[in-house]
């Protein structure tokens, strides 16, 4: 599934159940941007490197038929102007890092996951790095502690976890539930399962659904399956396991159950994934009070433990910082950002704008309810309040406010197979920016739409889907969405019975350009 349809990955010897380091899609990609030729130039060959996009802004063209231009800056005195633009910064673009009380006077190294794979082997191999500190919940935080717990020097390292956040990711487990999938992901990215998902994407299976959430006894049943699931997870992962009982490993247990998606989620990708953390990783879950210059001092928690319940200061040569990435664009002035439907800090967006999309979304939120009765009572969990506005694009892509189509945003959303969203997303953009898509709504419907999946966002993921952005279980039916609208189907399986249960897999995709091709005449 970790490949584009038109070239197949060769399957690397090193895997576990079908994953594999990320080395080999490293080298994927990179042979992919030198096999592609267009007009005699590779992708490579089209490719800007060791360039920083300043700003796009929109130059007036009063006597072109085409309309406004747009200009791009890079590099602080190159231009381009062009009618059309794709941003495909995704989400991973900018790190996070936040600013901790005392991070000016830390002595020892610092870095954010982004950089730990280039950093792994000098980091992991320097002997004056006695102790590393982890600080995030997700699942880049546990590569990176199984990464440190592998290491063939001793050393202490402490993963925290802070307590007023989402807690700590939940982690799939490898081989699948059953032997009709080779692997995890098979088992989930199929249409019979995505059928068990309350979500507004697709149509072809679209009873399937209704039946699953809209009558009561369907909703039993997916709830049923769901509590399951989450049964058996927590039972796999094994929290309060002896070996684990004196560095905290039942403080990776997730707070919410794996259907809500709040705590995120990833996959043990190694036979000993979890004991080699249970073994070798201290796990606190804290807040951060505050850095010196050798060490990390956290907060003291609510606890019947003596230990927890005062505060306590660890030793640190290296603090690793898991902590994500920023939403917030920095190549459009923040009130054009809120105008394209870019996340903007709330206290920047237009009032007038923002009491708009307030309006719609509270229209929206009953219909999401209406639809789907089973979000309308999560199970309790820590609410963050939001710092920023959500995206605001149609079908995760297109801004409203453009009638223009010159422009879309790519990847500006969270989904686990990122390969397969990525050739719908792209097909789908080509033909919005040449105009080839027959349904496109009016902006009021457009934007109705778009309150629409904030709200479920909200509804279905908590706290993660704050942004309208967070996808995670839905890439199925939302790749089938965006090439439903586009009136394809070759991407679908023949017969009923395969397409709902066989996994959906790139080669699935791979007649999808042609057809599109041969239904415009290109």
């Amino acid at each position: 599934m970790a490949e584009f349809s038109d070239q197949p990955m060769t399957p690397p010897t090193e895997q576990y159940y079908g994953f594999f380091p990320g080395k080999h899609t490293t080298a994927y990609l990179e042979s992919y941007v030198d096999n592609h030729i267009y007009s005699g130039q590779t992708i490579r060959d089209r490719i800007l490197f060791n360039s920083i996009v300043d700003c796009i802004v929109e130059i007036p063209q009063p006597d072109s038929a085409e309309g406004a231009h747009l200009e791009i800056t890079y590099n602080t005195t190159q231009k381009i102007r062009t009618s059309k633009v794709i941003d495909a910064t995704g989400m991973t673009s900018q790190p996070r890092v936040p600013t901790l009380p005392g991070s000016f006077d830390f002595k020892g190294k610092t870095l954010h996951h982004k950089s730990f794979g280039q950093s792994q082997a000098l980091l992991l191999k320097d002997p004056s790095v006695q102790s590393i500190c982890i600080i995030g919940g997700a699942k880049s935080a546990a590569d990176v502690a199984y990464a440190c717990a592998k290491s063939p020097l001793e050393r202490n390292i402490h993963w925290i976890i802070r307590q007023d956040g989402n807690g700590p990711s939940a982690f799939f487990a490898a081989p699948a539930m059953t032997e009709r999938y080779a692997n995890s992901n098979e088992g989930f990215y199929n249409r019979f399962l995505a059928s068990f998902l309350p979500n507004r994407f697709g149509n072809r299976w679209g009873w399937l659904k209704w039946l699953l959430q809209r009558t009561m006894p369907g909703r039993w049943y997916a709830k049923r399956l769901w509590d399951g699931f989450d049964i058996g997870l927590r039972a796999f992962h094994e929290y309060h396991r002896e070996k684990g009982k004196e560095k905290g490993f039942a403080n990776l247990e997730y707070d919410t159950p794996i259907f809500w998606q709040n705590d995120s989620s990833g996959v043990c990708n190694h036979p000993d994934f979890l004991s080699a953390i249970s073994k070798n990783v201290h796990i606190h879950r804290r807040n951060i009070s505050h850095l010196s210059e050798h060490s990390i001092t956290l907060e003291a928690c609510i606890s019947n433990s003596p230990e927890k319940s005062k505060p306590l200061t660890l030793p640190v040569d290296a603090l690793v910082y898991c902590t994500g990435w920023s939403a917030r664009t920095n190549i459009f002035p923040i009130h054009k950002a809120f105008d394209l439907g870019l996340p903007v800090p709330l206290e920047d967006a237009d009032p007038q704008r923002q009491t708009h999309w307030g309006d719609l979304e509270k229209a929206a939120d009953a219909v999401v309810l209406s639809q789907f009765p089973n979000l309308k009572n999560p199970p309790a969990y820590r609410k963050i309040e939001p710092v920023d506005t959500p995206f605001h694009l149609y079908k995760a892509m297109a801004p409203p406010s453009d009638p223009t189509h010159s422009i879309v945003f790519l990847g500006k959303l969270v989904v686990g197979n990122n390969f397969r969203v990525a050739e719908a997303q792209a097909i789908w953009s080509v033909a919005y920016l040449d105009g080839k898509i027959s349904n496109i709504p009016s902006r009021s419907q457009m934007e109705r739409e778009i309150a629409e999946t904030v709200a479920w966002d909200r509804r279905r993921y908590l706290n993660k889907g704050e942004l309208g952005s967070w996808f995670y279980y839905d890439v199925v039916d939302y790749a089938d969405a965006l090439l439903e609208q586009l009136g394809l189907s070759s991407h679908r399986k023949k017969g009923w019975r395969r397409d709902l249960l066989e996994p959906c897999f790139a080669d699935d995709l791979k007649d999808v350009v042609g057809e599109y091709k041969r239904k415009h005449g290109l």
